[in-house]
């Protein structure tokens, strides 16, 4: 764990439970809490600190067996380290206690701790509802406590709320009971032990949908009324996902229910409650008749992302903000990893190439780049780390580390870091250990080359003809868009080398330079081409020499490649001639190998590149020309996919319809 400048909570003192009374004013915009939390002293003090702001507390007393409750004589708060502390007047001893705490709070406008979310309803008027965002340090907005990662505990929450709405929280309702005319008292069910940032409750005017996966886990979607309808897709995929998952970690899902609840205001796209998961609405709401198919696409994989934290993150939590990263990286990979096995037809993996690997690689390729793990000293800090190199480098590398060790030894693994921290916390390095534990590969050193540094390399080849023997000669250097090699960084790299009379080789490149030779074929078929990184899984550029590069255009327009690989070739090309290292006429050359290129993914990079050199040229001679000539590449396509829609199309050729159609118009 590191050594924070934030101020971390006391170690003196834990909770082991929590019971929580809490009545939410909607109309007022106020709550109360009456608050009980089992505490295990582990030294005896006369103070009790927990984590508070933006809350007033009323009254606060201690149970200790054998005594009188002690009231707390001195209640102080300070803001800055956003803490308050109970004084006592005698020892609180060794041992179990029971801290008892009356207070109120805002229902803010902020859109963290538990806030009001406003919308208009059916009948188009303004009304709210309350809902909670807590991570990364805002339960201690709704009530007082160890607002912490490593500091688990169980939660027994109770809503008083009004007869007419509804209430949400972790777990189902354990017992409702009618308090008056106007108000229902609804008491879960006990959690897990778990962060308080997992913790959730939201109150409104809801209706759901429901199903069962196949273990008999009851999974809802909540919305506000006359939308329900928009989320059978997410129930249907959710059921889908719950189901893999259950298989994949062999660990099965933990809770009696999950609920995805769609809010009306909410900051972040989706947060990963454990069991009662909150969306923005465009996050998990589809309409059949507007919505589009990327829309579809996007709210499987962020439902996908979501779930996935209900082992990675949920049952197994990160033990300090540090390692945050993590958490959403591997989400981030087994949101595509699932939703390629709901929906193979979708190419998943082409697309992550071009929406995930580009975009840490293009954020990561800058000079000012940051390593994926840093220290947080104060979790104010953990929004500034949090952008492409986080997210899409992080699970990138990810999948490079499955695709080095096989998807079968990751999977064990990753079932053994579970199953070693489960409800409980670890580290990044827990993780890697495992890995190597089950792979027998060097992973804590390898791995600790991609996130504990910036950047990434480019691995320049040449083929060397020796005796007969034929050879490949690498050599890594940083890769940067300023064009500067001016770096001692090394990786250790996940080469894999194919070839047209060899199958994919992978080997671990750690010096400067390398060589591996090329394994004859046992015919007579000559080899004709040979190239670095098979499906792109590794996090690297290939620099080709120009005419090694320009010999695939053969296998690129009889597509003897994979479209991955075509991908792959295009997308370096084009960032090295950003970088001024690869002459941009010989990325024009190749591109226009691609003018039968039916893959969505491909056209996706491919156009984005010729869109960004023509955001270059604007005030050229030859703008015209060159816009001419991309009209010319696209032209195929363009007349394959049309301007409508054709009957029992495809998801796919939806999506690249939209594509070459706007990029078509902007030349």
């Amino acid at each position: 764990m590191t050594n924070p400048i934030f101020f971390q909570l006391p170690d003196t003192v834990l909770p082991t439970q929590y019971n929580l009374i809490i009545t939410p004013d909607l109309e007022q915009a106020t709550f109360h809490v009456k608050e009980s939390i089992h505490l295990d002293v582990l030294t005896p003090v006369n103070t009790v600190t927990l984590n508070a702001i933006d809350i007033e507390v009323q009254s606060a007393w201690i149970d200790t067996p054998g005594n009188e409750p002690s009231v707390a004589t001195n209640i102080n708060y300070d803001t800055k380290k956003e803490i308050v502390s109970f004084e006592f007047v005698g020892t609180v001893p060794q041992g179990t206690s029971i801290l008892h705490i009356e207070c109120t709070g805002i229902l803010n406008d902020r859109l963290h701790g538990f806030y009001l979310s406003s919308y208009t309803n059916e009948q188009n008027k303004q009304t709210v509802m309350a809902a909670t965002q807590f991570e990364p340090t805002d339960a201690r907005r709704a009530f007082p406590c160890w607002d912490e990662p490593s500091i688990k505990a169980l939660f027994n929450v109770t809503l008083i709320i009004p007869s007419s709405l509804t209430a949400v929280s972790n777990t189902l309702v354990k017992e409702e009971k009618r308090l008056d005319t106007q108000t229902k008292s609804l008491q879960f069910n006990m959690t897990p032990k778990m962060s308080t940032y997992l913790l959730a409750f939201i109150v409104g005017d809801l209706e759901y949908i429901e199903t069962r996966s196949k273990d008999g886990t009851l999974i809802r979607v909540f919305a506000t009324k006359g939308k329900i309808e928009q989320g059978q897709f997410a129930l249907d995929v959710s059921r889908r996902l719950l189901d893999y998952f259950n298989e994949y970690f062999q660990i099965p899902y933990p809770l009696e229910k999950l609920d995805h609840l769609a809010i009306p205001d909410f900051a972040a796209g989706a947060m990963e409650n454990w069991g009662a998961i909150t969306y923005r609405e465009v996050a998990l709401l589809f309409d059949d008749q507007k919505s589009s198919p990327a829309t579809k696409q996007r709210i499987a994989e962020i439902v996908a992302h979501e779930m996935a934290h209900m082992w990675f993150g949920d049952l197994v939590t990160m033990e300090w903000w540090n390692d945050l990263w993590l958490n959403e990286s591997f989400a981030s990979w087994m949101a595509i990893k699932a939703i390629d096995h709901l929906f193979p037809e979708w190419e998943m993996w082409t697309q992550f190439i071009v929406l995930d690997v580009n975009a840490g690689m293009g954020l990561d390729g800058l000079e000012n780049s940051h390593p994926i793990e840093q220290e947080v000293n104060d979790p104010s800090e953990i929004n500034q780390l949090f952008d492409a190199i986080s997210y899409s480098k992080g699970a990138s590398i990810i999948r490079m580390l499955e695709q080095f060790i096989g998807a079968e030894t990751f999977q064990n693994g990753l079932y053994a870091y579970l199953n070693d921290h489960t409800y409980s916390n670890a580290k990044g390095i827990d993780l890697w250990n495992a890995m190597e534990k089950a792979s027998g590969s060097p992973i804590v050193s390898m791995m600790n080359s991609w996130i504990n540094q910036p950047g990434y390399p480019v691995v320049d080849v040449s083929v060397s003809h020796d005796n007969g023997q034929e050879a490949i000669s690498l050599q890594q250097t940083r890769f940067l868009y300023s064009g500067s090699t001016d770096s001692e960084l090394l990786w250790q790299i996940p080469v894999t080398v194919i070839t047209n009379i060899s199958d994919s080789q992978s080997s671990i490149m750690n010096t400067r330079t390398t060589s591996l030779p090329i394994p004859k074929s046992s015919g007579n078929t000559l080899m004709e081409w040979v190239k670095l990184n098979r499906n792109h899984t590794g996090f690297y550029r290939t620099a080709y020499t120009p005419n090694h590069l320009l010999g695939f255009r053969k296998q690129i327009e009889s597509r003897e490649l994979e479209g991955v690989d075509r991908l792959g070739l295009i997308t370096d090309a084009y960032a090295l001639s950003r970088a001024r290292m690869l002459p941009i006429q010989h990325f024009l050359e190749l591109a226009k190998a691609f003018r039968n290129e039916t893959d969505y993914g491909v056209w996706l990079d491919l156009l984005g590149s010729l869109r960004g050199i023509q955001s270059l040229i604007t005030d050229k001679p030859y703008l015209s020309a060159y816009k001419a000539m991309c009209r010319d590449l696209v032209a195929s396509v363009l007349q394959t996919v049309g301007w409508n829609p054709t009957r029992n199309e495809n998801h796919l050729q939806s999506m690249l319809r939209s594509a070459v159609l706007d990029a078509s118009g902007s030349f």
